[in-house]
């Protein structure tokens, strides 16, 4: 039979593969200078792409006001003392030293020092004092990062200096993300490198998934460059596609070069072991990347820059892994050739199967029922806690003790009676109604979730501005946003023909939340039905592909339970390092059902190629399966640590999202690697016989991606361009049957 396209790949890129290497050197120079502008091509902003309440108070406002120049921006410096009160020399010498080191930043344009007056900028105490420092129009990017080092350098025994502004914000926001990226590439790369020596017993073999993987990476920087151009990105794209790349390029490579290991420790030449494992191997993976990519497509229609962004850099870094595998990975296998095993450590034989892992398949399939009753019933357990999640966006108590801007609201709200964050009711066609606004904005005031309210009349419309005193993550903050927009509006305006739209912080996440409720449900059925016809047209079985989309769900449904067990109810959070936040992120449950199931369906792919392969043969699902296991278990549970070890470092950063984001991928990879792939697919397979491989009449019209190749003799090889290809017959047949019929009657 042919080898088919990704053989032909192999081939060609074993042929010529200085040619080859040189195409992708090329490719990722310029990728790597086109990502030197990455960073002025994204956004700090998650925008809603499409109309709600929120965006349209803003577009009010815009209109109201038209050409009127925003306000300048103002920093607010606070200076907090535990020991030393504001009249105290101590004091006066650090406000001196503070208003001096930030009066040197370029961008500084006035700076306003406290007084003692009532209700200004002393704290009652006596032991806080603010300084407001108004930027210039023009001041530069850098002014945030700046004005944090300036009153960083400010050392005076018993007090704190920290900043509150939207300059300072941000950088403090860009400096948490670099550091959770670096952490994260640092703990995924250094335990993936002990994990594949591991599994592959070979230090050069090793490195190979890892160079993949950061090729992918550095492609994908580049080109989502070029996307920028049409998208508004957000700045999680980085991580996105850091994460995902280490996962995907170490996952594919790791199979493609374990079963050209297989074919040279079975005496295959080196070309011919490059086309097998092309013909094999990287097929699996070119299905495995499709599953991947149709998964994430659902994301991109979710009307929100974080979800696009989100699923966009998971896309580019998933297609560049797909093509790295298929072509970098054979040319560069065709000239390490035999040395691919340099380095030797005696954990592991290339061309054995795992006896372990065939004795797990032995021992379920003895009694396939008890193991699919224990998988349902850890999944189930696990998934409990699910039905009790809340999705709320986590606020200023999420954040690290030690940051400054946490600090600085903190100080804010209990001094000064600060807001948390702002709310603004943007009203039109006010006419008459001038007295019921007014009467709005006093019963605003008067309410405990709302404070320092105040109103604006422009033209026929008002602006009513006020702030959030509860934090933003909080049941009260969401609640007080819902009675504004459900009663007071109504109760005050609902007579005239005043038209009031509330928007600001809270409310833009009220309507986010919303927006990812409305939009999960066609998530959901992207993701599941393209899945489902992707399994239908590569294994042509209804059975194997409904088993694995309910499986996956199942499992989704765990890491569900235990993200809401840790983060909301607080269960194991000390113990982890990650901070309980009462809620999870409206965007994290979206987006671990989209990359969930991609993720999960390369271990079923890889898993099901070597049982169909096998049961292709002689029609005997028993043996296929102790087949399969025994030749990807470790294989799976090698790829799925690796995994863990990336997200987990993504999950030890310091901004909650991440750590959400981080902690249920690396649940569900475990899950998926060790309860699902290993007890309850070889239990519910068991159970089915040859019912798995049932495909209705009224499906067989479709088209068969065949992910198994025969590689039975010298015709498997006839159809390459040189005709050099010889096969694999003889000996090195005999040593394949030999050690899967020494595993089976082991």
């Amino acid at each position: 039979m042919s080898i088919g396209l990704t053989g032909r790949l192999a081939h060609a890129a074993a042929a010529h593969p200085w040619r080859t290497i040189g195409g992708w050197l090329v490719l990722v120079a310029a990728s790597l200078v086109a990502s030197g502008n990455l960073d002025a091509s994204l956004s700090q902003e998650d925008r809603a792409l499409t109309t709600t309440q929120s965006q349209q108070a803003s577009d009010l406002i815009m209109q109201l006001r038209g050409d009127q120049p925003a306000g300048p921006d103002v920093e607010t410096i606070v200076v907090i003392s535990d020991t030393h009160p504001y009249s105290s020399a101590e004091f006066t010498a650090t406000l001196a030293d503070t208003v001096g080191a930030i009066g040197k930043v370029e961008g500084v344009d006035t700076i306003t020092t406290p007084d003692v007056s009532p209700d200004t900028s002393v704290a009652a105490s006596g032991m806080s004092a603010l300084i407001s420092v108004t930027l210039s129009g023009d001041h530069p990017d850098s002014t945030g990062a700046h004005l944090n080092d300036a009153i960083d350098a400010v050392d005076h025994p018993g007090f704190t200096v920290v900043a509150f502004g939207e300059a300072t914000a941000s950088d403090a926001y860009d400096t948490l993300a670099s550091d959770t990226l670096a952490r994260g590439e640092m703990v995924g790369i250094g335990i993936a490198l002990i994990v594949l020596v591991v599994v592959f017993g070979a230090l050069v073999a090793a490195t190979i998934p890892l160079l993949i993987g950061g090729v992918s990476i550095a492609a994908a920087l580049g080109a989502t460059v070029l996307v920028s151009g049409v998208f508004d990105l957000s700045f999680f794209i980085v991580n996105m596609i850091t994460m995902m790349g280490l996962a995907l390029g170490i996952d594919y490579s790791l199979v493609i070069v374990q079963r050209f290991r297989e074919h040279l420790a079975q005496g295959a030449t080196v070309p011919d072991a490059v086309t097998a494992a092309g013909a094999t191997a990287s097929r699996a993976v070119l299905i495995s990347g499709a599953t991947v990519l149709v998964s994430l497509a659902g994301m991109l229609i979710v009307p929100s820059t974080i979800m696009v962004s989100l699923g966009m850099g998971a896309m580019l870094v998933a297609v560049f892994a797909v093509l790295a595998a298929l072509t970098l990975l054979p040319a560069i296998l065709s000239l390490l050739g035999h040395r691919v095993g340099k380095g030797r450590v005696p954990t592991a034989h290339p061309g054995s199967p795992s006896r372990v892992w065939a004795r797990v398949a032995r021992t379920v399939l003895r009694r396939p029922l008890m193991g699919v009753m224990a998988g349902l019933a850890i999944l189930v357990t696990l998934a409990i806690p699910a039905l009790s999640m809340r999705l709320a966006f986590p606020g200023t108590e999420a954040l690290p003790e030690q940051l400054g801007f946490r600090q600085a609201i903190t100080t804010l709200v209990a001094d000064y009676r600060y807001g948390q964050s702002s709310t603004v009711i943007a009203i039109e066609h006010v006419g008459q109604a001038r007295p019921q606004v007014q009467a709005l904005a006093d019963a605003i005031e008067a309410s405990d979730a709302f404070t320092e309210t105040t109103v604006e009349f422009v033209a026929d419309g008002a602006i009513i501005d006020t702030k959030d005193v509860y934090d933003s993550a909080s049941t009260e903050a969401e609640r007080a946003v819902r009675d504004l927009r459900e009663h007071l509006v109504p109760d005050y305006l609902g007579s005239t023909d005043a038209v009031a739209y509330v928007g600001g912080d809270q409310a833009q996440a009220v309507d986010f939340s919303h927006l990812i409720s409305t939009s999960a449900p066609w998530v959901a059925l992207i993701v599941l039905g393209a899945s489902l016809v992707v399994l239908l047209v590569t294994f042509r079985s209804l059975v194997l592909a409904v088993t694995a989309i309910v499986l996956n769900v199942v499992s989704t449904a765990a890491a569900y339970g235990v993200l809401v067990a840790v983060f909301q109810f607080g269960w194991g959070a000390h113990l982890l390092s990650v901070p309980q936040v009462g809620s999870i992120a409206p965007w994290i449950p979206v987006l671990l059902f989209a990359v969930l199931f991609g993720l999960s369906m390369d271990y079923h792919v890889f898993l099901l190629s070597r049982i169909a392969e096998r049961h292709s043969r002689d029609g005997d699902t028993r043996a296929a399966i102790v087949h399969g296991l025994s030749h990807t278990g470790s294989l799976i549970t090698g790829a799925a640590l690796i995994m863990v070890a990336v997200f987990a470092g993504f999950a030890l950063g310091d901004l909650a999202e991440f750590s959400q984001m981080g902690v249920g991928l690396a649940v569900a990879v475990i899950l998926d690697a060790t309860v699902v792939r290993s007890v309850l697919v070889p239990a519910v397979m068991g159970l089915l016989g040859t019912t798995n491989w049932y495909l209705p009449r009224w499906l067989r019209w479709l088209p068969h991606l065949r992910i198994e190749a025969d590689l039975d003799g010298p015709e498997a090889f006839g159809d390459l361009p040189d005709g050099t290809g010889r096969g694999l017959e003889g000996d090195a047949l005999s040593v394949v049957e030999r050690d899967v019929d020494a595993v089976l009657h082991a």
